[in-house]
Parts: structure tokens; C-alpha cells; sequence
């Protein structure tokens, strides 16, 4: 389909896009200014004039799509959509969420990029409590939508937040009570994976990888004068954590959140994969046993919960594990320590797609699926269309496909208890 230039004038300025005569589509938007990669974002300049219409790789970036007719005071809802990756990659141009798709189903969608890796997550001693570079990001960008998207066609009161696995953390530290700020109405949170351990637990590993202390002025010196030892240094310091996710925001507490309306989800087989050479060899359940510990599985805990997991899949107890201590057990933990409005749901495999972790973005993000009817209603209405947790721990139980749904009791119940605190 051919396509033509569009402009929409904004405070943030005159930006130029493209139009194919259906949706509008605004690329690689500039929402901060980073100096420096280890500094905190400052806002974009505004008044500017934008090409927005070639994707552009930058950390600082989000890209819009919207209807062709979308005009101030349509006050159509906006999707913004936070990507995962493990802190260590993906992008604002990643295309797997469908912009286009909702902007014909009459939503404004937004992609957010953030930094990742050491100028993203590495926290310094001077930082404010419980913040992180890549979160300000986030927020930064979430201002920037506040303030200009009415000119796209968006009502910036009717904003929700999607966040997939790291985007899924950066959506709940966003919904802190510290941190939140009114800027969106609603979340959902796929996936969420949160580190066991703290920075300063790791802090060896960052020091002797990066070869240099860890201040934020060293750091920006390094990224200018050598980006490519800074991401060698990161690969190092990563390889020590294979079976949790190396930065993150650290510690997680549902009890922080604020009471904002939120939708909390996993897959029943999310890590699988990562247990198979264990489960394959048949040693699944003693390698799970040595593991237990390791992962996080509280004193006195392992026997009962790796019983369980053998009668869950007797071939997966080792995937079992750290499907369990990387993604579920912070699962359940929201469900149960949220104040506000929650919804949760266990996404299951079909005949032919494993449910394995990002297994349910294509069918989340694909307009008519089964899963896109959930999350395209709890986006306009603020209802997920199921039972809330609260009604007797009710969880939606529903296949990859979107059929077989099913409301059931406390699936992840059996992980209560099992996790020991984090530290």
C-alpha cells in the first residue's frame, strides 16, 4: 500500500510521519535527552521539528501509531507497551505488538524504548532510593505522552501500560506508591521477572568485569571513550547469572504498589526450555533438588515443593524450578500483596504452541485472537471480563489460542511459602 507523509503539531513540535491511508504511524519520537549514558534523562526539547518517519535505534525513543482520522478531542484509548528482554535487549522498534493492528481497532498505541544493560539498571550510591535509569526512562516517556498525545487522537486519562517480562517489572516499579504519578489508569504486567538477589550482592562481579570502579563519572568516561569494553564488560558480569535475571530493580514488594487496576499474568511452562538438558537426562528431579537452594527455595521447603512439581510434570522438575523461581513466585506474590483491583490469568499451551515464556505475546497482540479480547476490553473499560483475584483467589485459566478458558481456584497456590525473602 502506498504510502504518503503526515505531520501532527504538538508542544513537543511538528512531527512528520507517515500515512497508508489507514493508520498514521509516528517513528522513533525523541522523548528525553541523555547527555550522558549513566546520567538521569532530561526532558526532550520542545518546538522542534521531528522526521519521524523512518524507524532510528536510541534508547530515548517511542513510536506512535493511530488512526488516519484520529484528531484532538477524539479521545481514543491509548495502549503504551513496554518491550522485555532481560534489561539486555529489544526495542522501541519492535514491531511483535501489533501497533497497527490497534490503530485500526481504535486505539493509539505507543512503543517505549529504555537502556539497557550497566547504563540502564548498574544502581550508583548517590541514586535516589529504588531508582533506576532505565525505569526514569519510562517515565520520562509516560510525561511526554501525558503532554502531547491529545494532538495524536489519544485522551491522556484513559492511558494503560503493557510490560512483558522486563517491561513487566519497569510497569510494576512504575505502579509503586513512590513512584506513581496518575500518568496511567490501568497495567498489565505479563510475566514479571524480578532478581533474588541484590546489586550488592553482585557487586564483585560488576567491579572485576568493568575493571574500574563502579562511579557514575568512571562509567560516562568509559562509554565515551570505549562503548565497546563497556558492553564486552556487561557480557562477562552477565554469565554469572544464568538462571535469574543479572539487573533489575531490586527488592520487589507488592505492598509498594499503589492501588492502580492491574492485570498479572504467566505461562504454565514459562522456563522450560532453560531445565530440558536436566529433565532430558532424566535427572530433572535431583538436579532440581541440588538447585533448590540456589534458586531460592526456603529451608525445609524443597522436598514438598519438588514432590509437587513431579506430580505437576514428572519430565520438567528441573524446568519446573526455574520457571517457578524466576517468573511465578512473583506472580502469586502480586496477587497476593496488591492493594488494588487485580486480575490474573495462567496461560496454557495448545496442541501446537508451548507455553513457554514471550509464547503469548503474537496471540496477545493479534486483533481477533482469543487473548487480544481481553486485553483490547481491559484497555477501553478497565475490566478484565473474569472473576477479580480477590473473589476466592480466582485465576482465569485460558490456552494460548483463547480457547478453554476457564475461571479455577489458587493454581499457584502451591508456591506460598516456598520461596524464601530476598536479599
Amino acid at each position: 500500500m502506498a504510502t504518503r507523509e503526515t505531520q501532527v503539531t504538538c508542544p513537543a513540535g511538528a512531527i512528520v510521519g507517515t500515512s497508508d491511508g489507514e493508520v498514521r504511524t509516528f517513528r522513533s519520537i525523541p522523548y528525553a535527552h541523555l547527555t550522558v549514558p549513566f546520567n538521569p534523562p532530561e526532558p526532550a526539547p520542545t518546538g522542534l521539528l521531528i522526521d519521524a518517519t523512518a524507524p532510528e535505534h536510541g534508547a530515548n525513543r517511542l513510536s506512535i501509531a493511530t488512526p488516519e482520522g484520529a484528531r484532538r478531542n477524539d479521545d481514543l484509548p491509548v495502549l503504551v507497551y513496554i518491550h522485555g528482554g532481560r534489561f539486555e535487549e529489544g526495542s522501541h522498534t519492535d514491531t511483535y505488538s501489533n501497533a497497527e493492528g490497534f490503530a485500526r481497532e481504535g486505539f493509539v498505541h505507543v512503543r517505549v524504548g529504555y537502556r539497557l544493560k550497566f547504563p540502564g539498571m548498574l544502581p550508583f550510591a548517590d541514586d535516589a532510593p529504588h531508582e533506576y535509569r532505565a525505569v526514569q526512562d519510562c517515565a520520562t516517556a509516560l510525561t511526554w505522552i501525558q503532554r502531547n498525545i491529545e494532538a495524536f487522537g489519544g485522551d491522556p486519562t484513559n492511558v494503560t501500560l503493557v510490560g512483558h517480562s522486563a517491561g513487566a517489572d519497569i510497569t510494576l516499579w512504575l505502579a509503586r506508591r513512590d513512584h506513581f504519578t496518575g500518568e496511567f489508569r490501568r497495567a498489565v504486567a505479563a510475566s514479571p521477572v524480578f532478581p533474588r538477589r541484590s546489586f550488592e550482592s553482585r557487586r564483585w562481579a560488576a567491579r572485576g568485569a568493568l575493571g574500574t570502579p563502579l562511579l557514575r563519572g568512571e562509567l560516562n568516561a568509559l562509554a565515551a571513550r570505549n562503548p565497546q569494553r563497556l558492553a564486552r564488560a556487561y557480557g562477562r558480569f552477565r554469565t554469572q547469572y544464568i538462571t535469574d535475571i543479572a539487573l533489575g530493580p531490586f527488592p520487589f514488594n507488592a505492598a509498594a504498589l499503589a492501588d492502580v487496576p492491574l492485570v498479572v499474568t504467566s505461562t504454565r511452562d514459562e522456563f522450560m526450555p532453560t531445565g530440558r538438558p536436566f529433565d532430558r537426562a532424566g535427572i530433572g528431579k535431583p538436579a532440581a533438588r541440588v538447585m533448590a537452594r540456589h534458586m531460592g527455595v526456603a529451608k525445609g521447603k524443597a522436598r514438598g515443593y519438588l514432590e509437587h512439581a513431579a506430580a505437576m510434570d514428572p519430565r520438567a522438575v528441573g524446568g519446573r524450578l526455574i520457571s517457578d523461581a524466576m517468573c511465578r513466585r512473583w506472580v502469586d506474590d502480586i496477587a497476593e500483596g496488591a492493594p488494588g483491583a487485580l486480575w490474573q490469568a495462567e496461560l496454557y499451551p495448545t496442541d501446537t504452541r508451548p507455553a513457554y515464556h514471550s509464547k503469548e505475546l503474537r496471540p496477545a497482540f493479534t486483533i481477533g485472537s482469543g487473548l487480544n479480547a481481553w486485553l483490547t476490553h481491559f484497555a477501553r473499560t478497565g475490566e478484565a471480563g473474569w472473576r477479580r483475584y480477590t473473589d476466592a483467589k480466582t485465576v482465569m485459566r485460558v490456552r494460548l489460542d483463547g480457547t478453554g478458558a476457564a475461571e479455577v481456584t489458587d493454581p499457584l497456590g502451591y508456591l506460598r511459602g516456598v520461596f524464601g525473602p530476598v536479599s
